[in-house]
């Protein structure tokens, strides 16, 4: 064999392992058609909150799971920076800055407000720095550092490190405890005391005849006792500097650029390159290239991976040049996907998985149609089996299986003796001792309505395949509670619809699955409990279903004056009381397994428990919690939320605080201001009390004071007439006739007026003028005559007149005061109460009682 031949064999070989080991990792493909704003993938980093921030060329996106939101840039944003050479990196320092470097060019996002900063040299200036940036940094404690003519400024402030000895351009930073560690092209690295700024020592990874192999760009993240580098130039190579030693390793070279390095806890460095990536592990010196990738269905991505990273769940996100985001994690995939990609010979049409069936031996068999296949696990791979080879247990099944196949919805008798039936609509349930029946929707908690199979497996779980993903119904032994885990594509399930009671359990507990163009395979004896590393985010708020914006005003105020994963309090208006709140638990390894638990303090009692396939209407249809709230009273309230994947622990409490104010009628002010007005309100009343009250005691008071005086006058008068009658018996003869003739001619008069007025008593209208009339005299001489005889003028004389006849009437009871009015000349029954008050101290309506109580 030639030497030509055996680098071929060798390459090939190459290939075939790296194609083997690819296997070992599947990836979920998220790209543009998941809302990834475009493919071409930069930079790739974490925020604290547990969000994911992807730079793609077009824009930086925001990722909480199942939303991306773009964060959009104009040529305004962008600062030249000089002194920059390398590619995409991505800092955030303590002021929740995101800074965004590019060859020559800065940028700068608040993520308080997830917007740009609209002019980079106007935040450095009015942080105290004059002198035009070059460079910026971010060290490991979060501090910005600043580069300025050969100057290290830190956090903007007169703290500074003079670094013009060293030699080099200085492309990296980093620090440990009081050191600061400055990376130069020249392969050093500098390390400087943070307290004193002096130097402490120098140390070069590699000779000055190496200095072009990797002088171009830098990136270098902490390890446990020192530095991961990647550095490039002709070459690519990674180093890795210890800070005990104080000395350099050279662990990988390679003859192509190495794109950006990713470190997990497990001392495994993930490098991006080219194509496909590296994995080293640091502890062993064990080195891994894929050079290819394999997604879920069992396609092969071939294309440059230009960015790398671990998130803190444990899963590795790449991104590419062109294909969007892979994602991959151990754990993601529950489900094994056997795509048409699997089965040989290849074949273009479609390929329907009806039954399964098992040997004696172990080995699992497909029916396809009228073709069959074996499945080889160790590898993955489905192999053609013509039927004459097929065992007699296992061609029996299939035609017993083929019997069957067309009438499905078969029922399924389970340990417990109920009866599940699936339908076209709906997962029916039937529990003989209760007599009772169920129908279970999407709504409960399946992913579709259309079933499919059903399957019990070895650990008394119902699974349920439907038109789109499989549903596993787990029955609590105690309270008999039915809970429901959805597994979708994102799991590994088939993107298409599942086949007619293509459900198998094998003997060694492994379930499978068949549909449209493949099936799954499920090992039930390998599900690991564990936490979500974050507390679930706020990400948004809607008020009467209308998203609530950041920085926008609504009736008159502003709720969210940062975004809503910065928010945590909110303050609402009395109208403003019907609420949506959207949480996300930031599960990306599992995300429609997420369950929630949330409570809102002072109104719900206790926890509620929901799980983010659940489409009600407290969920999301995805991996999110939405929880309504409608017609909230006014008050302060803590909305507590919490999540966990299917079988792990609740995360940490995330909470939000909640105030809806009053109405202005409700408040405060106005309740002192209506105790005021209903305290004045009382004290007028009782002061009007008080006051009719005492004018009464003395309308009484003068009333028998009245009654008092009428008796002494009417004593007075009897008594008078009595003197006078003696009198004018002891008199009589002594007095002249003409006193005689005088009196006698006065009685006459008054006797003739009496009369005329007494004659003329009904006529409302009977005057002064018709009275001097009637008396054949003048006005002015009846005026002096009734005054002469009783100190009264005319008119006093005919209202007198009348009002004694009233009294009269009024003794005698057989009129109304009406009748009297009419009866005695008076205009209207008010006017004689008035002049009928003034002479006798009482309304008419009371005479006769008083008189009567008199006597």
């Amino acid at each position: 064999m030639n030497p030509l031949s055996r680098i071929i064999i060798i390459i090939l070989l190459a290939i075939h392992v790296a194609g083997a080991q690819s296997g070992n990792f599947v990836f979920s493909p998220i790209n543009v058609l998941e809302g990834l704003s475009d493919n071409q993938i930069r930079y790739i980093l974490q925020l604290s909150d547990g969000r994911m921030v992807f730079k793609t060329s077009g824009n930086l996106n925001l990722y909480d799971g199942e939303n991306f939101k773009y964060i959009h840039q104009n040529t305004a944003h962008v600062f030249p920076l000089k002194g920059y050479d390398g590619f995409y990196r991505i800092y955030k320092d303590r002021d929740s800055l995101l800074w965004i470097k590019d060859t020559h060019k800065l940028m700068c996002l608040d993520l308080y407000t997830e917007t740009y900063v609209p002019n980079p040299e106007s935040y450095f200036k009015n942080k105290g720095l004059k002198k035009p940036v070059e460079n910026l940094f971010v060290d490991s404690d979060s501090r910005l550092w600043l580069l300025s003519r050969n100057k290290l400024y830190k956090n903007n402030s007169d703290y500074f490190i003079d670094i013009r000895a060293n030699d080099g351009n200085l492309q990296d930073l980093a620090s440990v405890k009081n050191n600061l560690y400055l990376f130069y092209s020249t392969g050093a690295v500098v390390c400087y005391d943070l307290k004193t700024k002096e130097k402490r020592y120098s140390s070069t990874a590699y000779c000055t005849a190496e200095h072009a192999n990797f002088k171009n760009t830098s990136m270098v993240v902490e390890g446990s006792n020192g530095f991961y580098q990647l550095r490039n130039g002709i070459k690519g190579g990674f180093f890795f500097f210890d800070i005990q030693k104080r000395n350099w390793k050279k662990i990988l070279e390679t003859s192509y650029t190495l794109n950006t390095l990713a470190i997990t806890a497990d001392h495994k460095a993930y490098i991006s390159c080219k194509t496909g990536i590296w994995i080293i592990n640091n502890l062993t010196g064990e080195k891994q290239y894929i050079p290819t990738l394999k997604k879920v269905d069992g396609s092969i991505i071939n294309t440059e991976i230009s960015t790398v990273f671990y998130d803190r769940q444990g899963g590795l996100w790449l991104g590419t040049f062109n294909q969007g985001l892979l994602y991959y994690h151990p754990s993601r995939y529950k489900f094994n996907l056997i795509g048409r990609f699997y089965f040989e010979p290849k074949n273009p049409k479609d390929i329907t998985v009806e039954s399964f069936a098992e040997d004696q031996k172990g080995n699992i068999y497909i029916r396809c149609g009228d073709v069959f296949y074996q499945y080889h696990s160790e590898e993955n791979k489905v192999v053609l089996v013509p039927s004459v080879s097929l065992p007699k247990e296992v061609l029996k099944k299939f035609n017993q299986d083929k019997t069957y196949y067309g009438s499905i919805h078969r029922s399924l008798y389970d340990v417990r003796g109920w009866k599940w039936t699936g339908t076209q609509d709906g997962l029916k349930l039937f529990i003989p001792n209760k007599k009772k029946e169920k129908l279970f929707y999407t709504q409960d908690g399946l992913s579709n309505n259309f079933v499919h199979a059903l399957l019990e497996d070895q650990n008394k779980n119902i699974w349920v395949t439907t038109s789109s993903g499989i549903t596993k119904l787990q029955i609590d032994a105690v309270s008999r509670k039915i809970s429901f885990t959805i597994f979708t594509s994102r799991e590994g399930t088939l993107e298409g619809e599942y086949s007619d009671d293509a459900a198998f359990q094998a003997t060694d507990g492994t379930l499978y699955f068949g549909g449209i163009n493949g099936f799954n395979t499920l090992r039930t004896d390998n599900e690991v409990d564990e936490k979500l590393p974050f507390r679930p985010v706020f990400t948004n708020l809607f008020i009467r279903g209308e998203k609530v914006e950041t920085g926008v005003k609504y009736d008159d105020r502003i709720i969210l004056e940062q975004t809503a994963p910065n928010t945590k309090k909110i303050e609402l208006s009395y109208e403003q009381n019907f609420l949506t709140f959207e949480f996300s638990a930031l599960n990306y390894k599992n995300p429609s397994q997420t369950r929630y638990r949330y409570q809102l303090v002072g109104i719900d009692n206790d926890w509620r428990e929901t799980s983010a396939g659940r489409q009600n209407e407290n969920t999301g249809t995805g991996s999110k919690l939405k929880n309504a709230y409608t017609n909230l009273p006014h008050g302060r309230y803590i909305l507590k939320v919490m999540a966990a994947g299917s079988r792990g622990q609740w995360s940490p409490v995330s909470e939000l605080e909640i105030t809806i104010h009053a109405p202005w009628w409700r408040t405060t002010s106005a309740y002192i201001l209506f105790t005021l007005f209903l305290t004045a309100f009382i004290g007028t009343g009782i002061y009007i009390y008080i006051a009719n009250t005492r004018k009464k005691l003395e309308q009484n008071y003068r009333e028998d004071l009245l009654l008092v005086r009428i008796k002494n006058l009417i004593d007075q008068c009897n008594y008078l007439e009595a003197e006078k009658d003696t009198y004018l018996a002891q008199t009589n003869v002594f007095q002249p006739s003409l006193q005689k003739n005088e009196n006698k001619a006065d009685e006459i008069f008054l006797t003739k007026a009496l009369e005329q007025v007494e004659k003329n008593l009904s006529t409302a209208n009977y005057s002064v003028e018709d009275l001097s009339r009637d008396l054949c005299m003048d006005r002015t001489g009846l005026y002096r005559k009734l005054i002469a005889l009783l100190d009264k003028p005319p008119s006093m004389f005919i209202r007198n007149v009348r009002l004694q006849k009233a009294a009269v009437l009024l003794l005698e009871g057989e009129l109304s005061i009406s009748e009297i009015t009419e009866k005695v000349g008076f205009s209207s029954p008010s006017y004689m109460s008035k002049c009928f008050q003034e002479m006798y101290g009482c309304r008419p309506s009371e005479y006769a009682e008083k008189i009567n109580k008199s006597t």
